[in-house]
Protein backbone atom coordinates (compact mmCIF):
# COMPACT_ATOMS: atom_id res chain seq x y z
CA UNK A 1 0.00 0.00 0.00
CA UNK A 2 0.99 3.63 -0.36
CA UNK A 3 1.71 5.35 2.95
CA UNK A 4 2.05 9.06 3.70
CA UNK A 5 3.84 10.27 6.83
CA UNK A 6 3.17 13.91 7.68
CA UNK A 7 5.75 15.92 9.58
CA UNK A 8 6.83 19.48 10.41
CA UNK A 9 8.83 21.93 8.35
CA UNK A 10 12.58 21.12 8.29
CA UNK A 11 12.13 17.55 9.56
CA UNK A 12 11.44 15.93 6.18
CA UNK A 13 14.94 14.52 5.65
CA UNK A 14 15.11 13.21 9.21
CA UNK A 15 11.79 11.45 8.70
CA UNK A 16 13.01 10.02 5.39
CA UNK A 17 15.96 8.42 7.18
CA UNK A 18 13.62 6.95 9.78
CA UNK A 19 11.38 5.48 7.07
CA UNK A 20 14.39 3.97 5.30
CA UNK A 21 15.49 2.25 8.50
CA UNK A 22 12.00 0.78 8.95
CA UNK A 23 12.12 -0.66 5.43
CA UNK A 24 9.92 1.72 3.44
CA UNK A 25 10.26 1.50 -0.35
CA UNK A 26 10.06 4.10 -3.15
CA UNK A 27 10.45 6.96 -0.69
CA UNK A 28 9.66 10.47 -1.90
CA UNK A 29 10.22 13.62 0.18
CA UNK A 30 7.73 16.46 -0.17
CA UNK A 31 6.78 19.60 1.72
CA UNK A 32 6.19 18.45 5.32
CA UNK A 33 5.47 14.96 4.06
CA UNK A 34 7.25 11.71 3.16
CA UNK A 35 5.49 9.17 0.95
CA UNK A 36 6.56 5.54 0.71
CA UNK A 37 5.28 2.04 0.08
CA UNK A 38 4.88 -0.87 2.47
CA UNK A 39 2.52 -3.46 3.90
CA UNK A 40 0.23 -3.51 6.91
CA UNK A 41 3.08 -4.47 9.24
CA UNK A 42 5.01 -1.39 8.14
CA UNK A 43 1.91 0.74 8.72
CA UNK A 44 1.73 -0.48 12.32
CA UNK A 45 5.50 -0.15 12.81
CA UNK A 46 5.43 3.40 11.44
CA UNK A 47 2.92 4.48 14.08
CA UNK A 48 4.90 2.83 16.86
CA UNK A 49 8.45 3.81 15.84
CA UNK A 50 8.54 7.01 13.81
CA UNK A 51 9.79 9.79 16.07
CA UNK A 52 9.35 12.72 13.67
CA UNK A 53 5.98 11.84 12.10
CA UNK A 54 2.82 13.72 13.06
CA UNK A 55 0.53 11.13 11.50
CA UNK A 56 0.55 8.24 9.01
CA UNK A 57 -2.07 8.29 6.26
CA UNK A 58 -3.31 5.63 3.84
CA UNK A 59 -4.77 7.15 0.64
CA UNK A 60 -7.97 5.29 -0.33
CA UNK A 61 -9.68 7.45 -2.98
CA UNK A 62 -8.13 9.77 -5.55
CA UNK A 63 -9.73 11.57 -8.51
CA UNK A 64 -10.07 14.80 -10.47
CA UNK A 65 -13.20 16.95 -10.35
CA UNK A 66 -14.53 19.90 -12.36
CA UNK A 67 -16.42 21.96 -9.79
CA UNK A 68 -18.23 21.77 -6.46
CA UNK A 69 -21.21 19.88 -7.88
CA UNK A 70 -18.93 17.33 -9.56
CA UNK A 71 -17.02 16.89 -6.28
CA UNK A 72 -20.31 16.29 -4.46
CA UNK A 73 -21.33 13.63 -7.00
CA UNK A 74 -18.03 11.81 -6.71
CA UNK A 75 -18.19 11.80 -2.93
CA UNK A 76 -21.69 10.28 -3.22
CA UNK A 77 -20.33 7.37 -5.30
CA UNK A 78 -17.83 6.23 -2.67
CA UNK A 79 -18.60 3.05 -0.70
CA UNK A 80 -17.73 4.25 2.81
CA UNK A 81 -18.69 0.87 4.30
CA UNK A 82 -15.23 -0.30 3.21
CA UNK A 83 -13.64 2.09 5.68
CA UNK A 84 -15.94 2.24 8.71
CA UNK A 85 -18.95 0.72 10.43
CA UNK A 86 -22.25 2.33 11.31
CA UNK A 87 -21.44 2.37 15.03
CA UNK A 88 -18.09 4.12 14.44
CA UNK A 89 -17.81 7.83 15.11
CA UNK A 90 -15.92 9.80 12.49
CA UNK A 91 -14.51 13.20 11.59
CA UNK A 92 -13.11 14.92 8.50
CA UNK A 93 -9.99 17.06 8.55
CA UNK A 94 -7.53 18.17 5.92
CA UNK A 95 -6.39 20.98 3.67
CA UNK A 96 -7.98 22.58 0.60
CA UNK A 97 -6.08 24.76 -1.87
CA UNK A 98 -8.28 25.30 -4.91
CA UNK A 99 -9.46 28.30 -6.88
CA UNK A 100 -12.55 26.21 -7.76
CA UNK A 101 -13.76 26.34 -4.16
CA UNK A 102 -15.47 29.43 -2.76
CA UNK A 103 -14.81 28.33 0.83
CA UNK A 104 -11.92 26.07 1.87
CA UNK A 105 -14.02 24.32 4.55
CA UNK A 106 -16.89 23.51 2.18
CA UNK A 107 -15.39 20.30 0.68
CA UNK A 108 -14.96 18.88 4.20
CA UNK A 109 -18.64 19.56 4.88
CA UNK A 110 -19.53 17.83 1.60
CA UNK A 111 -17.46 14.77 2.54
CA UNK A 112 -19.02 14.61 6.00
CA UNK A 113 -22.51 14.77 4.49
CA UNK A 114 -21.60 12.07 1.93
CA UNK A 115 -20.55 9.68 4.70
CA UNK A 116 -23.73 10.32 6.69
CA UNK A 117 -25.98 9.98 3.64
CA UNK A 118 -24.28 6.75 2.54
CA UNK A 119 -25.07 4.97 5.83
CA UNK A 120 -28.53 6.50 6.11
CA UNK A 121 -29.45 5.16 2.66
CA UNK A 122 -28.00 1.72 3.48
CA UNK A 123 -29.29 1.25 7.05
CA UNK A 124 -31.71 4.07 7.75
CA UNK A 125 -29.37 5.30 10.50
CA UNK A 126 -26.68 7.97 10.66
CA UNK A 127 -23.19 7.53 12.11
CA UNK A 128 -22.15 10.14 14.66
CA UNK A 129 -19.53 12.84 14.19
CA UNK A 130 -16.93 13.20 16.95
CA UNK A 131 -14.42 15.99 16.41
CA UNK A 132 -12.35 15.19 19.51
CA UNK A 133 -11.76 11.42 19.52
CA UNK A 134 -13.31 9.87 16.41
CA UNK A 135 -12.95 6.16 15.69
CA UNK A 136 -12.33 6.94 12.02
CA UNK A 137 -10.53 10.08 10.83
CA UNK A 138 -10.77 10.97 7.13
CA UNK A 139 -8.05 13.26 5.76
CA UNK A 140 -9.15 15.30 2.74
CA UNK A 141 -6.51 16.93 0.54
CA UNK A 142 -7.47 19.06 -2.45
CA UNK A 143 -4.96 20.81 -4.69
CA UNK A 144 -6.80 22.72 -7.42
CA UNK A 145 -8.88 19.96 -9.06
CA UNK A 146 -7.03 16.96 -7.63
CA UNK A 147 -8.72 15.29 -4.67
CA UNK A 148 -7.29 12.62 -2.35
CA UNK A 149 -9.14 11.05 0.57
CA UNK A 150 -6.98 9.21 3.08
CA UNK A 151 -7.57 7.32 6.28
CA UNK A 152 -5.54 8.72 9.14
CA UNK A 153 -4.17 5.59 10.81
CA UNK A 154 -2.81 7.47 13.83
CA UNK A 155 -5.88 9.34 14.98
CA UNK A 156 -4.55 11.74 17.60
CA UNK A 157 -1.23 13.28 16.47
CA UNK A 158 1.80 11.11 17.14
CA UNK A 159 3.46 13.74 19.29
CA UNK A 160 0.89 12.68 21.88
CA UNK A 161 3.22 9.92 23.07
CA UNK A 162 1.20 8.97 26.11
CA UNK A 163 3.89 9.54 28.74
CA UNK A 164 3.25 13.17 29.68
CA UNK A 165 1.48 13.65 33.00
CA UNK A 166 2.20 17.38 33.20
CA UNK A 167 3.85 20.25 31.32
CA UNK A 168 4.85 23.86 31.79
CA UNK A 169 3.37 26.86 30.04
CA UNK A 170 5.09 26.28 26.68
CA UNK A 171 6.16 22.63 26.39
CA UNK A 172 8.32 21.59 23.48
CA UNK A 173 6.48 19.37 20.98
CA UNK A 174 7.80 15.79 21.27
CA UNK A 175 8.20 15.47 17.49
CA UNK A 176 10.21 18.70 17.41
CA UNK A 177 12.36 17.50 20.32
CA UNK A 178 13.12 14.16 18.64
CA UNK A 179 13.86 15.97 15.37
CA UNK A 180 16.33 18.32 17.05
CA UNK A 181 18.17 15.40 18.63
CA UNK A 182 18.36 13.46 15.37
CA UNK A 183 19.49 16.57 13.44
CA UNK A 184 22.18 17.35 16.01
CA UNK A 185 24.30 14.37 15.02
CA UNK A 186 24.40 13.00 18.57
CA UNK A 187 26.02 9.57 18.37
CA UNK A 188 23.88 8.07 21.17
CA UNK A 189 27.09 6.87 22.80
CA UNK A 190 28.26 10.11 24.44
CA UNK A 191 26.88 12.48 27.07
CA UNK A 192 23.66 14.40 26.49
CA UNK A 193 22.59 17.39 28.55
CA UNK A 194 19.74 19.91 28.59
CA UNK A 195 20.27 22.85 30.97
CA UNK A 196 16.71 24.23 30.54
CA UNK A 197 14.87 20.91 30.65
CA UNK A 198 11.45 22.11 31.87
CA UNK A 199 9.11 19.10 31.95
CA UNK A 200 11.84 16.92 30.44
CA UNK A 201 10.88 16.46 26.79
CA UNK A 202 14.40 16.62 25.31
CA UNK A 203 16.09 14.28 27.86
CA UNK A 204 13.17 11.85 27.65
CA UNK A 205 13.24 11.71 23.84
CA UNK A 206 17.05 11.34 23.98
CA UNK A 207 16.73 8.44 26.42
CA UNK A 208 14.17 6.69 24.22
CA UNK A 209 16.50 7.05 21.23
CA UNK A 210 19.60 5.89 23.11
CA UNK A 211 17.81 2.83 24.48
CA UNK A 212 16.29 1.90 21.12
CA UNK A 213 12.77 2.10 22.58
CA UNK A 214 9.94 3.14 20.22
CA UNK A 215 8.70 6.72 20.41
CA UNK A 216 5.13 5.64 21.15
CA UNK A 217 5.76 2.71 23.47
CA UNK A 218 3.47 4.27 26.13
CA UNK A 219 0.64 5.16 23.74
CA UNK A 220 -2.52 3.06 24.04
CA UNK A 221 -4.74 3.87 21.05
CA UNK A 222 -4.44 4.39 17.30
CA UNK A 223 -7.18 4.94 14.76
CA UNK A 224 -6.18 1.87 12.70
CA UNK A 225 -7.41 -0.29 15.59
CA UNK A 226 -10.96 0.73 14.60
CA UNK A 227 -10.63 -0.16 10.92
CA UNK A 228 -12.62 -3.09 9.49
CA UNK A 229 -9.38 -4.81 8.40
CA UNK A 230 -7.54 -4.33 11.71
CA UNK A 231 -5.26 -7.31 12.40
CA UNK A 232 -5.07 -7.59 16.18
CA UNK A 233 -2.55 -10.44 16.13
CA UNK A 234 -0.21 -8.58 13.79
CA UNK A 235 -0.32 -5.48 15.98
CA UNK A 236 0.37 -7.56 19.08
CA UNK A 237 3.35 -9.10 17.29
CA UNK A 238 4.71 -5.70 16.24
CA UNK A 239 4.25 -4.25 19.71
CA UNK A 240 5.58 -7.38 21.38
CA UNK A 241 8.81 -7.32 19.35
CA UNK A 242 9.66 -3.77 20.50
CA UNK A 243 12.29 -3.37 23.27
CA UNK A 244 10.71 -2.58 26.63
CA UNK A 245 13.79 -2.45 28.84
CA UNK A 246 16.62 0.10 29.00
CA UNK A 247 20.08 -0.87 27.80
CA UNK A 248 22.43 -2.15 30.46
CA UNK A 249 25.59 -1.03 28.69
CA UNK A 250 25.02 2.75 28.73
CA UNK A 251 28.32 4.26 29.87
CA UNK A 252 27.39 7.91 29.36
CA UNK A 253 25.03 10.35 31.05
CA UNK A 254 21.72 11.86 29.98
CA UNK A 255 21.09 14.89 32.18
CA UNK A 256 18.19 17.29 32.41
CA UNK A 257 18.47 20.25 34.75
CA UNK A 258 16.32 23.26 35.53
CA UNK A 259 16.24 25.94 38.21
CA UNK A 260 12.52 25.33 38.78
CA UNK A 261 12.07 22.45 41.21
CA UNK A 262 8.41 21.95 40.32
CA UNK A 263 9.30 21.49 36.67
CA UNK A 264 12.00 18.95 37.53
CA UNK A 265 9.49 17.06 39.67
CA UNK A 266 7.12 17.08 36.69
CA UNK A 267 9.89 15.79 34.42
CA UNK A 268 10.59 12.90 36.79
CA UNK A 269 6.87 12.04 36.89
CA UNK A 270 6.74 12.06 33.09
CA UNK A 271 9.29 9.22 32.93
CA UNK A 272 7.26 6.88 35.13
CA UNK A 273 5.16 5.61 32.23
CA UNK A 274 8.31 4.69 30.28
CA UNK A 275 10.70 1.72 30.56
CA UNK A 276 13.77 3.92 31.02
CA UNK A 277 14.93 2.85 34.46
CA UNK A 278 17.57 5.27 35.75
CA UNK A 279 18.73 6.35 32.30
CA UNK A 280 18.02 10.05 32.94
CA UNK A 281 19.49 12.12 35.77
CA UNK A 282 17.21 15.07 36.52
CA UNK A 283 18.73 17.88 38.60
CA UNK A 284 17.38 21.03 40.24
CA UNK A 285 20.17 23.36 39.26
CA UNK A 286 20.83 26.78 37.76
CA UNK A 287 22.75 26.38 34.51
CA UNK A 288 25.41 28.73 35.92
CA UNK A 289 26.22 26.07 38.52
CA UNK A 290 26.19 23.16 36.07
CA UNK A 291 29.39 21.26 35.36
CA UNK A 292 30.32 19.34 32.26
CA UNK A 293 29.35 15.65 32.59
CA UNK A 294 32.45 14.59 30.65
CA UNK A 295 34.82 15.34 27.81
CA UNK A 296 32.49 14.71 24.91
CA UNK A 297 28.84 15.03 24.08
CA UNK A 298 25.93 17.13 22.92
CA UNK A 299 23.99 19.85 24.71
CA UNK A 300 20.55 20.79 23.36
CA UNK A 301 18.39 23.34 25.12
CA UNK A 302 15.25 25.33 24.47
CA UNK A 303 15.79 28.38 26.73
CA UNK A 304 13.05 30.91 27.51
CA UNK A 305 12.34 33.30 24.63
CA UNK A 306 11.03 35.98 27.01
CA UNK A 307 9.96 38.86 24.79
CA UNK A 308 8.33 40.54 27.81
CA UNK A 309 11.53 40.39 29.87
CA UNK A 310 13.89 41.36 27.09
CA UNK A 311 16.73 42.77 29.20
CA UNK A 312 16.84 39.87 31.66
CA UNK A 313 16.54 37.28 28.89
CA UNK A 314 19.35 38.80 26.83
CA UNK A 315 21.62 38.80 29.89
CA UNK A 316 20.75 35.15 30.45
CA UNK A 317 21.69 34.27 26.85
CA UNK A 318 25.03 36.03 27.31
CA UNK A 319 25.68 34.02 30.46
CA UNK A 320 24.68 30.88 28.57
CA UNK A 321 27.37 31.63 26.00
CA UNK A 322 29.89 32.18 28.79
CA UNK A 323 28.87 28.84 30.32
CA UNK A 324 29.49 27.11 26.99
CA UNK A 325 32.97 28.62 26.73
CA UNK A 326 33.98 27.91 30.32
CA UNK A 327 32.43 24.50 30.96
CA UNK A 328 31.51 22.67 27.75
CA UNK A 329 34.80 22.11 25.93
CA UNK A 330 34.44 19.09 23.63
CA UNK A 331 30.68 19.52 23.30
CA UNK A 332 28.43 20.51 20.43
CA UNK A 333 26.07 22.99 22.08
CA UNK A 334 22.73 23.67 20.39
CA UNK A 335 20.12 26.29 21.25
CA UNK A 336 16.57 26.56 19.92
CA UNK A 337 15.03 30.02 20.19
CA UNK A 338 12.73 32.43 18.38
CA UNK A 339 14.46 35.38 20.06
CA UNK A 340 17.12 36.24 17.49
CA UNK A 341 18.16 39.38 19.38
CA UNK A 342 18.88 37.33 22.49
CA UNK A 343 20.76 34.71 20.45
CA UNK A 344 23.22 37.41 19.36
CA UNK A 345 24.11 37.89 23.01
CA UNK A 346 25.51 34.36 23.15
CA UNK A 347 28.53 36.02 21.47
CA UNK A 348 29.70 32.86 19.75
CA UNK A 349 29.75 32.24 16.03
CA UNK A 350 27.35 29.40 15.27
CA UNK A 351 28.80 26.71 13.03
CA UNK A 352 25.31 25.77 11.79
CA UNK A 353 21.83 27.34 11.68
CA UNK A 354 18.59 25.48 10.93
CA UNK A 355 15.16 27.07 10.78
CA UNK A 356 12.65 25.10 12.85
CA UNK A 357 9.06 25.79 13.86
CA UNK A 358 8.09 25.33 17.49
CA UNK A 359 4.33 25.51 17.19
CA UNK A 360 3.65 28.68 15.19
CA UNK A 361 6.96 30.29 16.16
CA UNK A 362 9.80 30.39 13.64
CA UNK A 363 12.97 29.52 15.54
CA UNK A 364 16.67 29.20 14.89
CA UNK A 365 18.35 25.96 15.91
CA UNK A 366 21.99 27.00 16.30
CA UNK A 367 25.08 24.88 16.83
CA UNK A 368 28.15 26.07 18.71
CA UNK A 369 31.11 23.70 18.57
CA UNK A 370 33.20 24.28 21.69
CA UNK A 371 36.70 22.98 21.04
CA UNK A 372 39.79 23.18 23.19
CA UNK A 373 43.14 22.79 21.46
CA UNK A 374 45.08 24.11 18.50
CA UNK A 375 43.49 25.55 15.38
CA UNK A 376 45.32 22.93 13.30
CA UNK A 377 43.76 20.10 15.32
CA UNK A 378 40.33 21.67 15.02
CA UNK A 379 40.54 22.13 11.23
CA UNK A 380 41.62 18.52 10.81
CA UNK A 381 38.71 17.24 12.92
CA UNK A 382 36.07 19.72 11.72
CA UNK A 383 37.10 20.83 8.20
CA UNK A 384 33.72 22.44 7.43
CA UNK A 385 33.12 24.27 10.69
CA UNK A 386 34.32 27.48 12.28
CA UNK A 387 36.36 27.17 15.46
CA UNK A 388 34.77 28.29 18.73
CA UNK A 389 37.54 27.80 21.31
CA UNK A 390 37.01 27.52 25.02
CA UNK A 391 37.27 30.97 26.52
CA UNK A 392 40.10 31.37 29.03
CA UNK A 393 39.53 33.26 32.29
CA UNK A 394 40.39 36.95 32.08
CA UNK A 395 39.67 37.32 28.37
CA UNK A 396 36.71 39.57 27.70
CA UNK A 397 36.28 39.19 23.96
CA UNK A 398 35.78 36.11 21.85
CA UNK A 399 37.71 36.11 18.61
Amino acid sequence: MKLVAKTLYSLEEVLKTEVERLGGKNIVVGNRVVTFEGNKRLLYESNLWLRTAISVLVPVESFRFKNEEDLKRKFANINFKKYMKLNNTFAVKGAVHSSTMKHSKYPMLLLKDAVVNHFEEAYGQRPSVDLEQPHILFDLHISEQECTISLNSSGAPLFQRGYRKGTGDAPLNEVVAAGLILMSGWDQESNFIDIFCGSGTLPIEAALIANGIPANIARKRYSFQNWPDYDRQLWEDVHGEAPKQPRRDLDFKIIGSDIDGEMVKMARNNTKALPLGKTIEFQIKDFRDQKSPGKKGVLISNPPYGERLAGEIEDMYKETGDFFKHEMAGFDCWLLSSNLTALKRVELKPSKKIQVYNGSLSCDFRKYTIFEGSLKEFKFKYPNERRVPKRKPGKKKQR
